[in-house]
């Protein structure tokens, strides 16, 4: 695709809107817009969307990474893939292929790790640490924890010293 002047700025835009501490989805959703209306305009959208060894753009990458990693609501994974202009399917197969995870597994595991950060580095209750790292509650936490990590949060904790 040949250089575009217009493209190259609402690239940087996005960029740096992706750079910030918090996200506003508002500007997020209208630059991912910009971006796809010009590249529609320009005749390319749907080539890039349809190719198939279609794979993530560093942008996308870390846009998608940066929306999963979120400890708020869930961002579901179609909004995340019409956020990063593809749909959902490519976005699965190429997040799968870039990661080595589907990107549900991806939020699940930055979601734990940011837990075991916060069980290692602070003395708040297992609840709290559940629901700052977005779980719904403390038993799903559990569960999830003890599936993936082979302990239970508490047990954890307390093998490896934290709070």
């Amino acid at each position: 695709m040949p250089g575009d002047a217009l493209l190259d700025e609402l690239g940087g835009i996005l960029a740096g809107c992706i750079r910030l501490p918090r996200i506003d989805m508002t500007i997020i959703a209208a630059m991912v817009n910009a971006i796809l209306a010009r590249l529609t305009e320009l005749g390319y959208a749907q080539e890039i969307a349809s190719r198939p060894g279609f794979a993530l753009q560093p942008w996308q990458e870390a846009l998608a990474t940066r929306l999963l990693g979120d400890s708020g609501p869930c961002i579901p994974i179609p909004t995340i893939a019409a956020t990063c202009g593809t749909t959902v399917s490519n976005f699965c197969r190429a997040f799968r292929a870039k990661f080595g995870r589907t990107p549900q597994e991806w939020r699940v595991d930055a979601r734990l790790e940011r837990a075991k950060t916060l069980m290692l580095g602070t003395t708040l209750s297992l609840t709290h640490i559940a629901l700052e790292c977005g779980f719904a509650e403390q038993s799903h936490f559990n569960h999830t924890f003890l599936r993936r990590v082979g302990f239970s949060p508490g047990a954890w904790r307390r093998q490896e010293g934290g709070g």
